[in-house]
């Protein structure tokens, strides 16, 4: 491949309605794809269909860490890192660079980049998030990534609210997020940001969208790239629908040992 350009903008993809987690996590690798391939950059926000659990690329799918609550709850193995998520009541972002842009070449200061537009645009609502700061870890790191503590998270008093994990791919990286708003019965130990600012009627559909369109116009801003609305294309589409059905719906990509 021959040496490109940096883009002049990026591509804003904001998914209608709620997806499964085999086709989310496929969509995000064939975006990926495109940032490796044909230099393209893309911005993907998108909702689960049902409450998912993701588990990250390397990380054991081990049955004494499961809990009884999840039997039964769809799963899917991430392309990028980190712990599982239990995504159910979230805003979750997939942000695809290729290797011609200079974000390309500090992935810490990707997290960076994009944590900060997402701080700004909370606050304008009276969400007062912040960067965690510090990083820690145990021995045993624990099953779930909102257990485990990077300084690059997004916290509420304390509390994390958003995680991100990333991908590298012939110098393109993809980095996917999840943006806790509202806590599951199915990992209560984890509050949602709006729980704990007593703001939980606002979680809404017409909210979710809204909030993803400030993200992005905040998130243009920051790299100064501007940013045109569109869908994926029909090679994407044809890449993702491949990747679903040889790789994410099957049981032994979920279920492999790294």
């Amino acid at each position: 491949m021959t040496q490109s350009s940096i883009p002049d903008h990026f591509r804003l993809i904001i998914e209608p309605a709620p997806l499964t987690g085999s086709w989310n996590m496929a969509v995000d690798e064939a975006l990926l794809e495109s940032a490796a391939e044909n230099n393209l950059c893309s911005l993907r926000w998108y909702r689960w269909d049902q409450p998912t659990i993701s588990l990250g690329y390397f990380q054991k799918n081990e049955n004494e860490e499961q809990n009884e609550s999840w039997k039964g709850l769809p799963r899917v193995r991430r392309l990028s890192g980190g712990g599982a998520i239990l995504h159910h009541h979230e805003l979750t972002y997939s942000f695809a660079v290729p290797a011609s842009h200079p974000l390309s070449k500090s992935p810490p200061d990707l997290y960076l980049t994009i944590h900060q537009p997402l701080i700004d645009v909370l606050a304008s609502h009276g969400l007062q998030v912040a960067f965690r700061g510090v990083s820690f870890k145990s021995q045993n790191e624990p099953f779930l990534c909102f257990g485990r503590g990077d300084e690059r998270d997004l916290v509420y008093e304390g509390n994390k609210v958003l995680g991100s994990a990333q991908r590298r791919r012939r110098g393109a990286i993809v980095q996917h997020g999840s943006l806790l708003l509202l806590t599951s019965e199915y990992a209560p130990h984890f509050p949602g940001l709006l729980n704990q600012v007593e703001q939980t009627s606002i979680y809404q559909a017409q909210f979710l969208t809204q909030l993803a369109e400030e993200f992005s116009q905040a998130i243009s801003q920051e790299i100064q790239l501007p940013l045109e609305s569109q869908k994926l294309t029909d090679e994407e589409i044809q890449i993702a629908r491949q990747l679903e059905t040889e790789k994410y719906s099957r049981a032994s990509w979920t279920s492999r040992q790294k």
